[in-house]
């Protein structure tokens, strides 16, 4: 996971952000025990040590780092820090495969030394998709680590996030995803956004690729420059990128300047375009992050200068230096989004008042003026980070990235229908949008149909690309299933039954509907493709049954059976019910792997009807004297007991017999087979009067 600012990876005064962690740590803290570090080395290893750390947190060139720490590996092997700055470096620099091979070596090293090195270890494992190892390496950081703190919470989100992963991958996908070839560079490539103009259609993205107003390297992550806004005319956009006009194009110095500007959104009438600019270093003049408006001259077909919008623009406190002194810095405000009236703008901040991290923050415009910023609530933002807004055409739906929500990669993209600070719980859109790796900058040209989103997932060509997202239409599959409620004995109808429909949801039945049947005791559902269900059948004086249905293999429109028959047992105070394949072997009262399937069916005849009693009896075959057979079915009927208990049937509901060899079943015995026969065990109803107090 890393910050998806306009620029990959943005530095706070006083502070290092590490962008794989989601947390802030100290640069003082981090230097100083460096430091301590270093005095317990050797001169050359102290040396080389030295020029990777100031690469590493000084100018914050992971890469020239990595070479660095490789070579005090080389002289000392065992050297645990440089093992894990090295995992730390390929971390940054997206090369996630060999930070995973990294952070175990580190922990081979010493499993004791620092219990972060688990959680920075699961990150990768599930940036690659090995939801089962992230976990258990969640697992280890949770028992190992007792702060109460913001790392447990992080564990905490992903540990939920590789669950729901492995449950969202299970489904069948309901999007396509292509990679834009006709924007995609070897850079970074992001934030994408269509306008029209007079009959002309534009994509404008960012990107960090050569050729714009910046010529600055990016050292974080190998950039060749920071970022501009890029243009692509199209001819039509009801197919994205269909068919363009032309080549890409930078879109120039009264729009970009030499600092890093980005994430552009165009009002309705396709004339004005908000977009931020952060600077740091010698561009102090774009401080921070601000977000800036341009106005668009159709006959020029060109936008104008940029315009600083003060309204939008924060301050925030930061401690400066290790004596606790504090100074006022601009806040990071970028990402603009607008309603589709162009009069409420969604935007990313980490100014005072928020939760932590980045938050999703609002203005509304009264005339030509934007109002004071308020944050969007708790609903939708978390302690960690949330970006990239964007409203949906229907004005009551938020897309946004977070990692701070649970979610199969890094950032996933998650939407909530509200609006202001009043939202439902946000979903998350599932894959293939996201993925384990980064998923950003949703942008819909057509709501929840098609649209344009950004991911570092693997084969890509650069850092970031830009897809088209595409829904995939399958045909309507309508499913019914019904049938008729009978008497077992009989076959006849039994008219005013009830059936209740139920969904398997893991070890879960959950109530979908119930059927009340008239006289013909006729029933009949819609069913839902690729679900199992349970249909279970009820009328008075019968014992409740169940009957599986599955729609997961349903391709077409069909009716599953032409009837799917309920049969249900009459209940008969104190007739034996033997019950199937509960067998015993001999001079044995376990119970058999091969009675488990009959016992736990008992168990759901018991949950079915709550207010049954039974009774348990069990019986042996001749051998053997009299006592020790009644011993023994004793023993045989008090293990079925246990079973049913164990599975959370009631004690007070099940009463048991042995009968030892006075019932047979067959007699003489002539054979294994008639012995075994005789080695059973069977139930009564007792009543219906049990009650739970």
């Amino acid at each position: 996971m890393r910050q998806k600012y306009d620029l990959p990876c943005q530095a706070r005064v006083g502070f290092l952000y590490i962008c794989g962690g989601m947390r802030w740590l100290p640069l003082l803290s981090l230097l100083v025990a460096s430091t301590a570090f270093l005095e317990a080395q050797p001169r050359k290893v102290r040396k080389l040590l030295a020029e990777a750390d100031k690469e590493y947190y000084v100018f914050r060139n992971p890469e020239k780092a990595a070479e660095l720490y490789k070579q005090v590996l080389s002289q000392d092997p065992t050297n645990q820090y440089a093992a894990y700055r090295l995992a730390r470096c390929y971390w940054y620099t997206n090369n996630t495969e060999q930070a995973a091979e990294a952070y175990q070596k580190a922990l081979a090293l010493n499993p004791e030394a620092n219990d972060t090195i688990y959680l920075d270890l699961a990150l990768a494992q599930k940036k690659l998709g090995r939801y089962p190892e992230a976990m258990q390496s969640l697992q280890e950081f949770l028992r190992r680590h007792k702060g109460q703190d913001i790392l447990r919470k992080q564990a905490e989100i992903e540990l939920q996030g590789c669950e729901l992963a492995q449950k969202l991958l299970a489904q069948q996908p309901d999007y396509e995803l292509r990679a834009l070839a006709a924007v995609n560079s070897q850079a970074s490539d992001y934030a994408p956004t269509l306008f029209v103009v007079k009959g002309d259609t534009f994509l404008i993205f960012t990107s960090h690729r050569t050729g714009g107003q910046s010529k600055e390297r990016f050292p974080e992550y190998g950039e060749p420059t920071y970022s501009d806004l890029w243009v692509l005319q199209l001819k039509s956009d009801t197919v994205p990128l269909g068919k363009v006009v032309g080549k890409v194009q930078n879109l120039g110095k009264r729009v970009n300047t030499p600092a890093n500007d980005g994430s552009a959104v165009i009002s309705p009438d396709g004339l004005t375009m908000y977009y931020s600019i952060c600077g740091q270093g010698k561009y102090r003049k774009f401080w921070g992050c601000s977000i800036y408006q341009s106005t668009f001259d159709p006959q020029k077909k060109e936008w104008g200068p940029f315009e600083k919008i003060e309204a939008l623009a924060g301050k925030r406190e930061v401690v400066v230096n290790s004596r606790g002194k504090k100074k006022l810095v601009p806040t990071y405000d970028a990402q603009p989004t607008l309603s589709p009236d162009g009069n409420l703008m969604y935007f990313v901040s980490d100014r005072d008042g928020g939760l932590g991290g980045t938050d999703i923050w609002y203005a509304q415009r009264v005339g030509k003026e934007w109002g004071a910023p308020v944050h969007a609530g708790k609903i939708i933002n978390t302690p960690f980070n949330e970006i990239y807004p964007h409203v949906g055409r229907d004005g009551k739906t938020l897309y946004f990235a977070s990692d701070g929500h649970p979610g199969l990669g890094g950032y996933d993209v998650f939407k909530a229908e509200g609006r202001l600070a009043t939202w439902q719980l946000p979903q998350n859109l599932g894959a293939p949008i996201n993925s384990s790796y980064d998923d950003f900058s949703l942008y819909w040209l057509k709501q929840d149909t098609v649209g344009l989103i950004a991911s570092n997932r693997p084969g890509g060509r650069g850092r970031d690309d830009i897809y088209v997202v595409k829904r995939i239409f399958r045909p309507k599959i309508e499913l019914a299933v019904h049938g008729t409620v009978r008497d077992a004995a009989t076959k006849l109808p039994i008219p005013f039954a009830t059936v209740t429909l139920y969904e398997v949801q893991g070890e879960k039945l959950v109530p979908l509907d119930t059927f009340n049947t008239d006289q013909s005791a006729a029933y009949r559902f819609t069913l839902a493709p690729g679900k199992d269900y349970r249909l279970v059948g009820n009328a008075p004086e019968y014992l409740a049954n169940e009957v599986a249905v599955s729609t997961k293999d349903a391709t077409k429109s069909m009716d599953l059976e032409a009837d799917i028959d309920i049969f249900l047992d009459r209940i008969e105070i104190a007739r034996p019910i033997v019950l199937q394949n509960i067998y015993f072997d001999f001079d044995k009262y376990d119970i058999r792997p091969d009675a488990a399937a009959e016992l736990d069916r008992l168990v759901t005849i018991l949950q079915q009807n709550p207010s049954l009693r039974i009774l348990i009896g069990a019986h042996t075959d001749t051998n053997g004297s009299e006592a020790y057979n009644l011993k023994l079915s004793n023993n045989r009927a008090k293990s079925v007991v246990d079973y049913l208990t164990q599975k959370g049937i009631q004690p007070k509901r099940l009463s048991w017999i042995g009968y030892g060899e006075s019932q047979p079943l067959i007699y003489p015995e002539l054979s294994d087979a008639d012995e075994q026969a005789n080695r059973r065990a069977e139930f009564r109803i007792l009543g219906l009067d049990f009650a739970e107090k």
